[in-house]
């Protein structure tokens, strides 16, 4: 399955009535009906309309696998819950959109270009690096970078914050999620990005002790 957009939403006339609205304006759409459908996902998937409620699961809780499987896709939760805490909690587990039900297929699809907009601006130069975000290939020169995906997802975080002293903390809720992995996986992580990186020359990543790290 190729298409780079996927709906999860156990509403079936719901799923199936987005994907035939966004492929009359040339966005094909991939259906699924269940939150199992989040392990079939590819890292050739760009965004993903998930919806909160999914029969006995939450979508919530597909919000980790998705990045594991994807870690650059996009996330727009869809849901009928409106309070407050429902929405900051999928921007705190890392959605990066949100829309409440019943809502417009024209607003939904304006919503979904705007994210597939961002995805396609995907290519940056940086001192001897060329990284494309999109598909998920780093080169240093004429050398290429293979990164594993949460790996790459950790390198693009720190990345785009280059410059910048990042707390440890900060990155493992931006990367992981809340709650899931420990100091020692990110250090790890780290480890394993320096190694394929800085194989030849140059560092990229500081330790900034007592605090985190800075990409520069």
């Amino acid at each position: 399955m190729t298409q780079s957009v996927w709906i999860i939403d156990d509403e079936k006339e719901l799923a199936d009535s987005v994907a035939k609205y966004f492929g009359m304006f040339g966005v094909p759409v991939h259906a699924e009906y269940t939150a199992m459908a989040v392990n079939n996902i590819s890292d050739s998937v760009k965004v993903v309309l998930l919806d909160i409620n999914l029969g006995r699961n939450s979508g919530y809780d597909c919000i980790s696998i998705i990045r594991e499987k994807s870690p650059l896709a996009k996330i727009l939760l869809i849901s009928a819950r409106s309070e407050e805490r429902d929405l900051l909690k999928g921007y705190y587990l890392g959605a990066d959109d949100y829309i409440i039900k019943p809502f417009s297929l024209q607003v939904l699809l304006l919503k979904v270009k705007n994210l597939l907009e961002k995805e396609n601006k995907a290519i940056e130069v940086y001192k001897d690096l060329t990284v494309d975000k999109a598909a998920m290939i780093i080169r240093r020169g004429d050398e290429s970078i293979s990164l594993k995906n949460m790996e790459f997802k950790l390198f693009i975080y720190l990345f785009d914050n280059r410059g910048k002293v990042l707390d440890k903390d900060d990155i493992i809720k931006n990367v992981w999620g809340a709650g899931y992995y420990s100091d020692n996986t990110l250090n790890i992580h780290i480890r394993r990005i320096r190694e394929k990186l800085e194989k030849y020359q140059g560092e990229f990543i500081t330790t900034i002790w007592g605090i985190g790290y800075k990409f520069e």
